[in-house]
Parts: structure tokens; C-alpha cells; sequence
């Protein structure tokens, strides 16, 4: 907590209280979510607006970005990369879309 009782954006999320009032997503089956702010380059926001449209077309199922990124992560979060050579976000991403294309 910062000394005007507000929660510290850089403070850490391991450890983390419940909070009082989570909210929900659309699917319950996700259970409460967090709000948290990402800038996206326009050449990504582009990208999740083109796979959430051709799912609406393909589905009927209207996915926002918000869905997309979090059914993105979780899929990540699956693969469980290890980042033991990771020295840049270069790294990083090349350790990601080994641990997801080698499924």
C-alpha cells in the first residue's frame, strides 16, 4: 500500500489478499478477474481484432480482446516454458513460441 492507502501498481501479486470485491468475467467459468492496463502496439491490437472476428464468423460467438488475451495467457501458462537462458524480451518471446509450437 502507498502512504495514501491506494493500491501500488509495481507491488507484487504472488502473495495476494483476496480482495473485497472481484469482478466477474462473462464466462463464470473463469472465475474473478483483475483489471490490468496493457499498451498493445497498433500492429497487435490489429491482429486480436482480426482472430476475435474470424471466431464471431466462424462461431457466432462474439469474443472480446479481453477474452482473447486471457484465453492467451492461460494457453501460455500451460505450455510452462523455462526461462533459464532468457537475458531479453527477445529471449523471452522465442522461449514462449517454442514452449506453444512445439505442442
Amino acid at each position: 500500500m502507498s502512504k495514501l492507502g491506494k493500491k501500488d501498481l509495481f507491488s507484487s501479486t504472488l502473495e495476494k489478499p483476496v480482495p473485497a470485491g472481484p469482478r466477474r468475467s462473462g464466462f463464470p467459468e473463469q472465475g474473478d478477474v483483475e483489471k490490468v492496463m496493457v499498451m498493445l502496439s497498433p500492429r497487435q491490437v490489429q491482429a486480436l481484432d482480426k482472430i476475435c472476428l474470424e471466431i464471431r464468423q466462424t462461431t457466432g460467438v462474439k469474443f472480446k480482446r479481453s477474452m482473447l488475451i486471457r484465453s492467451l495467457i492461460d494457453g501460455f501458462l500451460e505450455a510452462r516454458p523455462h526461462y533459464d537462458n532468457a537475458q531479453s524480451p527477445a529471449d523471452v518471446q522465442r522461449i514462449i513460441s517454442q514452449a506453444v509450437h512445439s505442442r
